[in-house]
């Protein structure tokens, strides 16, 4: 028996026939939403309308007694095993999501953690798969304890009218001023909105600008809503071709539910965005991710997290063989047994985005090494700099190098780094939402 298959099970049985407005904490698996269907079965007269209101009820509660049964079960089981109902998610359903992340494209991705159908049209006819900023969090997140894919075809159909009153539940993430909150409060992310989050995310800060060259069509310094909802669906890389862009797709693009373009442009699509709107957009989600994954290291919300905490988060979704990565654990919790001076939130901060620079962290260390005698721990910092544009904390680069260089001779090399620090990107998904520059022979 697969726990996190049948809790998933559960989580959507419970959407689907929990009553509306129904408030839990964000992360629980009772979740709100009414059965849309309720409004085709309604009649003209009162004695039909209580006849199926009771009908509707009676569906909820046996879905309820359904989602219960399943549950005992699962405990029954658990308790005949020894093993914890609250233990987390089986290793192996860790590393089928990290594949999931990290080999397929953008489109099978996002089917995958997008939990929502909506549905739509005058005639109710049109589906659409949405994801919460919760699931765009899970899907560029390896290891992700705070959110789950729910994979492809599995779903909870939602209503238009449902999205625009908020009569459904929607995980919320814990932090104070989310991003992810707001845009979420404004509506779904459809499968363009994860592809412009995602180039927001992946894209060095430098070349920002050049990201915001790319959504001004007209170049009068402002977005509207028309320019980015066309070159959203542009770069959105769909499997089979990138499909058509018409006046009728705009239209529908422009009238759909997407919590992004209402977030940005409001929902008469009047409001434009300027080049700060959008750093101010990348910054705050930035941040909000950065803090989300600190968080699930810093169980008892000391602000710090272990040294091996941070040796952990660089290892995940690595191609080292497990032998080898606790050997280098090994070998820092050697050095530091215990959380002693620690890790701060800023210090962990400024290591993501040197690890969020990609190719151009690889690229400056070619430029510093052209002898191939590698860099030190002070060179490092330096190259860390460029980067980020923030200095590497001196203890990072400390448990770095105690993580990494593996001849303790104190210099780094293409080979050792190489498997952890420039892949990191890709165990995220971050290459295949990137802005990639070429210029002649060199391409960024």
């Amino acid at each position: 028996m697969n726990s996190w298959r049948v809790l998933t099970s559960v989580r959507l049985v419970r959407l689907a026939s929990a009553p509306v407005c129904q408030t839990t904490a964000p992360g629980t698996l009772l979740v709100t939403r009414n059965g849309s269907t309720k409004a085709s079965f309604a009649k003209n007269n009162d004695k039909q309308n209580n006849k199926n209101g009771q009908n509707n009820n009676n569906g909820q509660k046996a879905a309820i007694a359904l989602a219960s049964a399943a549950a005992l079960a699962l405990k029954v089981y658990y308790d005949q095993e020894g093993i914890s109902l609250q233990a987390q998610t089986e290793d192996e359903d860790f590393a089928h999501e990290n594949r999931v992340r990290m080999y397929m494209a953008p489109d099978k991705i996002f089917n995958y953690f997008a939990s929502f159908q909506l549905i739509s049209g005058s005639g109710q006819d049109r589906k659409t798969m949405m994801m919460t900023p919760m699931d765009f969090y899970s899907a560029i997140t390896p290891d992700c304890t705070l959110a789950h894919g729910v994979g492809a075809g599995a779903h909870v159909d939602v209503t238009e009218a449902e999205v625009a009153e908020n009569k459904f539940y929607m995980e919320k993430s814990p932090i104070q001023g989310s991003i992810l909150n707001e845009i979420g409060a404004a509506g779904l992310l459809s499968y363009s909105d994860f592809c412009f989050l995602l180039t927001m995310l992946s894209t060095p800060q430098r070349y920002i600008d050049t990201a915001f060259n790319l959504f001004d069509v007209t170049g009068d310094g402002n977005i509207e809503a028309k320019e980015f909802a066309y070159v959203s669906t542009k770069m959105a890389h769909k499997t089979g071709g990138f499909g058509s862009y018409t006046n009728l797709d705009q239209e529908e693009i422009l009238a759909s539910s997407s919590g992004l373009l209402n977030y940005l442009f409001g929902k008469d699509r009047k409001k434009s965005i300027n080049r700060a709107d959008i750093k101010k957009l990348q910054i705050d989600l930035l941040e909000e991710i950065i803090q989300l994954e600190f968080s699930e290291y810093d169980k008892d919300g000391s602000g710090r997290i272990s040294e091996s905490d941070l040796c952990k988060f660089l290892l995940k979704n690595t191609k080292i063989p497990p032998k080898k990565q606790a050997a280098m654990l090994k070998r820092v919790e050697k050095i530091w047994p215990s959380k002693a001076r620690g890790i701060s939130l800023p210090s962990f901060k400024n290591l993501f985005y040197v690890l969020a620079g990609g190719a151009e962290l690889e690229r400056a260390l070619f430029f510093l090494d052209v002898e191939g005698i590698g860099v030190d721990i002070e060179e490092f910092r330096k190259i860390s700099s460029w980067v980020s544009h923030s200095e590497l904390s001196d203890h990072v680069a400390k448990v770095l190098f105690a993580l990494l260089d593996d001849d303790g001779d104190g210099r780094f090399f293409k080979e050792e780094i190489g498997a952890v620090i420039f892949d990191w990107r890709q165990s995220r998904g971050f290459e295949k939402g990137s802005l990639h520059v070429s210029m002649g022979q060199l391409r960024i």
